[in-house]
């Protein structure tokens, strides 16, 4: 599923790079749980990936895409898990994957090589949480409802590159499945011009 959606963005910016200006960007993101989220695992994740795809639609506004994948894990000694009426004690590694996909448009400062941008986005989450004790897996795959606030720079270093650095909060929706699986993701990387900024 993951490498269809990905096939199909990569198809959907190639044709769009040709229809107008506009810049793309990788990002390392480390994801910070919070909420119930945080209360299921504390531990930061230092594995993560975020790409993004704007095209301009007026000077300073723009409007896009972005898909990212944040690998969230720790390890807990004697802790109980409930789920329902069924509760297990033991050693347990817990795991979650987030893949958020969020459609969002952009403020953002034009002149000068420093540009901050505003940003706000909405679309869901692919969340896939497990719980493993030993021989047995709590599995929980779901999808969440998110918004997405987010603030950044953009250092332009010439020749249709810049480096960036900005922070997303995911505000993913509880659902009937899970918890609201919120966290904050803090993402440095490089921005591409296509067509010039």
């Amino acid at each position: 599923m993951k490498k269809i959606v990905l096939l199909f963005f990569a198809v959907l910016s190639i044709q769009m790079i040709y229809a107008q200006k506009g810049y793309s960007s990788m990002t390392y993101s480390m994801g910070l749980p919070t909420g119930d989220f945080g209360d299921y695992i504390s531990d930061p994740s230092f594995r993560g990936v975020n790409l993004d795809f704007y095209w301009h639609v007026k000077p300073n506004l723009d409007a896009g895409f972005e898909i990212g994948w944040n690998v969230f894990y720790q390890k807990e000694e004697q802790k109980t898990y409930t789920q329902e009426t069924q509760s297990i004690t033991g050693v347990q590694f817990r795991y979650t994957n987030a893949v958020p996909m969020i459609a969002g448009v952009r403020w953002r400062k034009t002149g000068g090589n420093l540009a901050p941008y505003l940003g706000a986005g909405i679309g869901t989450t692919s969340v896939n949480r497990s719980t493993d004790f030993g021989l047995y897996r709590i599995y929980n795959n779901t999808w969440q409802f998110c918004v997405r606030p987010e603030a950044g720079l953009m250092y332009n270093m010439g020749h249709g590159a810049a480096a960036t650095a900005g922070v997303k909060y995911y505000a993913n929706f509880k659902n009937d499945d899970l918890a609201a699986q919120t966290y904050l993701a803090l993402n440095v990387g490089f921005v591409f011009a296509f067509g010039g900024y």
